[in-house]
């Protein structure tokens, strides 16, 4: 009862965390109390975890059959689903509070909310009018009324003006009562914004704060409104009077830090948090956001010693297993980076932020399958987040989707819309009301993207256009007009835009990429250069940066140094998939090469050195030499000498890969043991070429149906290989399915492809 007490308290003061401890503490002592579930709902509804409450109020009910309010909470929650199965449940759990008290408002309320997601209309305003008779003073109920009239005038475009104004109606009547209702203001306000009448919205709000100066939601409410006006004085005028209301002073300044960073003083909010945590080092919400914002400058190394700084503090933190995931997805460490996102998801299961890294990682380790079962848990829990939407555009764009992926970040753009009316629906999506700028900007960054797919680049250049004004900071935005640019044959264009692109933000590697582009189609090798170099030297151990460097080497013919290049990413990182596959290109477009690099590492061998790990290699890049120039028997002599050294590396899958891939299309082995080796190689990498490599040995075999499968399987990996889609028509063709395999030889042929004949594997 102490802990319930103090729960309640807390509930109060709008201290949600404290109350959520306390509510958990009589919960441990006691499953069975009904007000610590239902106070526990509370206080993870204010805090965003929906899974949670809703849990929790289920329970309340079970235990207290008679608390309506608790059926009323989670309804509520089920609107915002927005789907048959969830508006159903909704409605019975209204009914049932109306069954046992007929004159309970909020039923009513929820009622009406459930037939408004029905688009029933008539029915959703008798249940308001109902609630309103019950009693015609209620604030909050006449503030439903207006939230009718304003959803009704989104629904239908011809009647909109007529809705709005009925809308704008009950709030005057609501002022001239009220005048002094914080609530009725902010509310008014949040209206009028929407419909771009921003001076009468800062009158509203301004009236909000003068009638309640210490209301949170009033100030949080001007900060906004001030920030999206980009007026940052008046917005951080208005916060500091937030953060004087806040009793933890290190999270009251961190917020005024992230407003700087915000409005692009990255630099000034990186050193104020490393003030801060001098101040604080106890704050470890500031070690993980500090290295966010050094991520944002390139410090990959400086944002990493923040994390484990975190992480030596508290071993569990979620904030700082985040940020380390998203650093070892941008190093190409993706094994390291799910490692450390499922860590942080088995503390919070439905954590989006988690699901969404998670699925970022699996989408650039070519594996677009598993990234789409992250993102389906992720909208199964928040089915309007930004953040699950935004990720199911970039594998529907992976997937060559693009008419799809245009539909869906249409879908998050008006779900951002909804979103910044909606508290309840703000809350429920899990994603903090100061980050919906940079969510909306990648939608119409998305949708400019699935255009310049269906090449249709003037409403691609809208949209980018759109996107800088909502987030100036943005590099994404110069990223794609560089590319439509690019297209057209507009060098000089797309070389200002990339460069734009780079300088806003030189860690992003696709900018980098771009730019490198640009540079290469205009023959500027030693301007490439001298940009990588730049990059390099912030960050000399990034493997997408050499990368880079070789690409510029091989493209000017420099095939020596750019082997150096690969050979050092592979010293750095002997299990970076990329190096492997870009060597043996290289050793394949010269004999010359091929022969030199066979010496060098036959000398290594003779060398016998101690690191067992090099052995292996040099006997690996012979065997993808000797395969490069035909003698085969020698390729997997030499492969076999690596496996006798490694079994479990990705050097090891490669090597049995290869053989595998000989053994099938070579006719070197036994297809039984082609397809062994096949399956031991994706045992340790599912990588999308091993996938092709098994289906051509069942393919082979004439066991036509397996081979499909396992086609499909490297085509979900990797869509955009047409070899794969050859291969998938071949089987289906002699599967006796020629409709399909017409679709699949024109799908190759749309990527690319020009004739079937022996394929490099990799």
């Amino acid at each position: 009862m102490r802990h319930l007490a103090k729960g309640n308290e807390y509930l109060k003061k709008k201290q949600y965390a404290e109350a959520r401890i306390e509510f958990r503490n009589a919960l441990q002592i006691d499953k069975k109390m009904a007000d610590a579930q239902y106070g526990q709902g509370e206080a993870a509804l204010a805090l965003g975890f929906i899974q949670e409450a809703a849990e929790s109020y289920y329970e309340t009910i079970r235990l207290d059959p008679n608390n309506l309010d608790a059926r009323v909470r989670v309804g509520n929650l089920l609107v915002q689903y927005s789907n048959n199965e969830s508006l159903t449940e909704a409605e019975r759990l209204a009914q049932d509070v109306l069954q046992k008290n007929s004159g309970h408002i909020e039923g009513h309320l929820l009622l009406a909310n459930v037939r408004i997601e029905q688009k029933r209309w008539d029915e959703a305003k008798e249940e308001i009018q109902r609630a309103i008779n019950l009693d015609p003073n209620r604030i909050e109920t006449q503030l439903n009324l207006a939230r009718y009239f304003d959803q009704r005038a989104k629904a239908d475009p011809a009647g909109a003006r007529n809705f709005t104004a009925e809308a704008e109606a009950v709030f005057q009547r609501l002022i001239e009562k009220n005048p002094n209702s914080a609530d009725v203001r902010l509310a008014f306000g949040d209206l009028l914004f929407a419909n771009k009448r921003e001076a009468d919205a800062e009158h509203q709000l301004l009236e909000a704060f003068k009638a309640d100066p210490q209301n949170k939601l009033v100030l949080v409410a001007l900060r906004r409104y001030y920030e999206s006006q980009q007026r940052y004085d008046e917005a951080e005028k208005y916060l500091a009077k937030l953060v004087e209301l806040d009793p933890d002073k290190s999270a009251g300044r961190a917020q005024i830090i992230d407003l700087h960073a915000r409005t692009g003083r990255v630099r000034q909010a990186v050193t104020e948090y490393q003030q801060l945590l001098k101040d604080y080092p106890k704050y470890l919400r500031g070690y993980s956001r500090l290295a966010e914002l050094l991520i944002e400058l390139g410090d990959l190394d400086g944002a990493s010693k923040q994390v484990e700084a975190a992480l030596n503090q508290s071993p569990q933190d979620t904030d700082a297993l985040l940020v380390r995931g998203r650093l070892n997805t941008l190093t190409g460490q993706y094994r390291e980076a799910v490692r450390d996102l499922d860590q942080a998801m088995r503390f919070e299961p439905s954590l989006p932020s988690a699901l969404y890294y998670a699925a970022d990682a699996h989408l650039q380790n070519n594996d677009p399958t598993q990234a789409r079962l992250l993102i389906n848990r992720l909208l199964s829990f928040y089915p309007h987040n930004p953040m699950g939407l935004l990720m199911m555009v970039r594998i529907q764009l992976n997937e060559g989707r693009a008419s799809e992926a245009a539909k869906t970040a249409s879908q998050i753009i008006d779900n951002v819309s909804q979103l910044k009316l909606n508290e309840t629906a703000l809350r429920a999506s899990r994603i903090p009301a100061e980050s919906l700028p940079t969510w909306e900007s990648k939608a119409f960054i998305s949708r400019a993207v699935a255009y310049i797919q269906l090449q249709n680049f003037n409403e691609a250049r809208a949209d980018l256009e759109r996107a800088m004004q909502i987030d100036q900071q943005s590099a994404e935005p110069h990223l794609n007009l560089a590319t439509i640019d690019m297209s057209r044959g507009d060098l000089a264009a797309a070389q200002r835009e990339a460069e734009r692109a780079v300088d806003l933000a030189p860690n992003n590697i696709s900018a980098v990429t771009t730019l490198v582009n640009v540079y290469l189609r205009q023959g500027n090798y030693q301007t490439a250069h001298a940009k990588i170099d730049s990059l390099l030297g912030a960050q000399p151990n990034r493997l997408q940066l050499i990368e880079q460097k070789a690409r510029i080497y091989a493209a000017n013919n420099d095939q020596a140094n750019a082997e150096k290049m690969l050979r050092r990413m592979i010293e750095l990182d002997p299990n970076h998939l990329n190096a492997y596959f870009a060597l043996s290109e290289l050793y394949q477009s010269s004999q010359k090469q091929t022969e030199r690099a066979i010496a060098e590492l036959s000398e290594v061998i003779r060398r016998r050195p101690s690191n067992l790990q090099q052995l292996a290699q040099a006997y690996l890049f012979i065997g993808m030499l000797e395969e490069g120039r035909g003698n085969f028997d020698e390729a997997i002599k030499n492969y076999e000498q690596m496996l006798s050294y490694e079994k479990r590396s990705v050097g090891a899958a490669i090597a049995l890969n290869n053989i595998a891939w000989l053994y099938a299309d070579k006719g070197k082995g036994n297809l039984d043991k082609a397809t062994d080796f096949s399956r031991s190689a994706i045992t340790i990498i599912p990588e999308a070429s091993f996938y092709d490599t098994l289906g051509y040995a069942y393919y082979k075999k004439r066991q036509f149906e397996i081979a499909i499968e396992q086609f499909n399987k490297a085509i979900d990996r990797r869509p955009s290989n047409p070899i794969y889609y050859l291969h998938l028509a071949r089987a289906l063709r002699d599967n006796g399915d020629t409709r399909k395999a017409r679709q699949a030889y024109e799908r190759a042929l749309q990527l690319g492809a020009k004739e079937e004949k022996d394929e490099k594997k990799g």
